[in-house]
């Protein structure tokens, strides 16, 4: 169980290793996060999984730019087929077990293991590459803009709710006196 910073923290990390670009992976901390009445009610399999769907939706595709990262390693991955991309991702970066790669993936075990093997030739020295791209996702933070579109958003729609309550609160003021007078008349 995450609360709602750990949760946006690890969607991003996942997401940004997904989709390569972070400004894609706020996108989809918005499509995952947002879109939980409860998060207390999610465990990291379904976070994982979540994002694995929502980045297929928005994904960017393109390479990570970032010196923490080898360029030879973020080529070979913006080059891998998406789902091949994501099965390396969580099976060598998060090292998930075949039955929770294939539940994070939403295919069966054979496919999800098929796509890990077609990751795999093409990224050697997988451990190497694992690792850069472990220590990588380690240092990724939620960016501040999307943070403060939160809370923009947050008071945007408070706003909205006291100008419907004003409105409603006018309405009735209204029919109250257009009511008294009928009555009084």
């Amino acid at each position: 169980m995450l609360d709602r910073a750990a949760c946006e923290r690890r969607v991003y990390r996942l997401a940004t290793l997904l989709t390569g670009t972070p400004l894609v992976a706020t996108r989809v901390i918005t499509a995952v996060v947002d879109a939980q009445p409860d998060l207390r009610n999610l465990d990291d399999a379904h976070i994982d999984r979540l994002t694995v769907l929502r980045a297929r939706e928005v994904r960017g595709g393109g390479m990570i730019v970032d010196p923490r990262v080898p360029v030879p390693v973020a080529q070979a991955l913006a080059d891998l087929p998406g789902q091949a991309r994501e099965a390396w991702v969580l099976g060598h970066v998060y090292r998930l077990e075949p039955r929770a790669l294939a539940r994070a993936m939403d295919c069966s075990r054979t496919a999800a293991l098929r796509h890990l093997d077609q990751a795999q030739a093409a990224l050697t020295p997988a451990e190497e590459a694992a690792n850069a791209l472990r220590a990588y996702a380690a240092t990724l933070e939620v960016p501040a803009f999307y943070r403060d579109a939160r809370r923009r958003r947050r008071w945007r729609r408070l706003v909205v709710r006291i100008c419907v309550a004003l409105v409603a609160a006018a309405g009735c003021v209204v029919l109250a006196g257009w009511w008294w007078s009928r009555r009084a008349g």
